[in-house]
């Protein structure tokens, strides 16, 4: 299993992501495959394009409850107004000092619109979601996909926090990151279906000095 290969355990900090589709989480029984481990982060999904997640309030409460950091995400709907999507967003979705920052994943074009205007409206998002909760949002995506889609544009090739997925069997991503999601695969007592492992590059102390102060 790849959580237990050593360019996966060799990453102090490891956590997952959830939705809906994880139907209902045993938060108070949530631990690691792994002994040596623990799930140190979750980040839960809180809408969809204009939709929100139908168990994101029972998720973030569990979640706060077992003192597991947790962060929020919005998965982006390229064919839908980028304002529209953030006013969703932000009235789904309180902030606490000791949280992550907010999360935007994005995953697919649409064919209503061009790169350049894929990439602008990505950044009005992130511009609103900033000067709502005062936190640089996490951006989420594949990693061909931001290598090819988003890295040309200056921005986001200097974009200081990136989360990357790619689940074949490499070290790590080839692109600058900070979490990796490096499996859809991961078993996690607690859940019911399988879930998205991730791990954060860094130190204990830059995981926390990325928290809502």
């Amino acid at each position: 299993m790849v959580y237990k290969s050593d360019h996966i355990k060799k990453y102090a900090i490891h956590g997952i992501d959830v939705s809906h589709h994880q139907g209902a989480i045993e938060w108070d029984n949530i631990e690691h495959p792994d002994s040596t481990k623990q799930i140190d982060f979750v980040f839960i999904r809180a809408v969809v394009g204009t939709e929100k997640d139908k168990r994101f309030k029972e998720n973030w409460t569990g979640a706060t409850k077992s003192q597991i950091k947790k962060g929020a995400y919005h998965y982006y709907w390229s064919n839908v107004n980028s304002t529209k999507q953030a006013a969703i967003f932000t009235s789904q979705v309180v902030l606490n000092k000791g949280d992550l920052p907010p999360v935007l994943d994005i995953e697919d074009m649409s064919n209503v619109q061009n790169k350049a205007s894929l990439r602008k409206g990505l950044k009005n998002w992130i511009a609103i979601i900033e000067d709502h909760y005062g936190v640089k949002p996490i951006i989420y995506s594949g990693e061909a996909f931001y290598r090819d889609i988003l890295k040309p544009d200056s921005y986001f090739e200097e974009y200081p926090r990136v989360w990357i997925a790619n689940y074949n069997r490499v070290n790590a991503p080839r692109i600058s990151w900070d979490f990796w999601q490096y499996s859809d695969r991961f078993p996690v007592h607690g859940i019911k279906t399988l879930v998205d492992g991730n791990v954060f590059q860094g130190s204990q102390h830059d995981f926390e000095a990325l928290l809502v102060p």
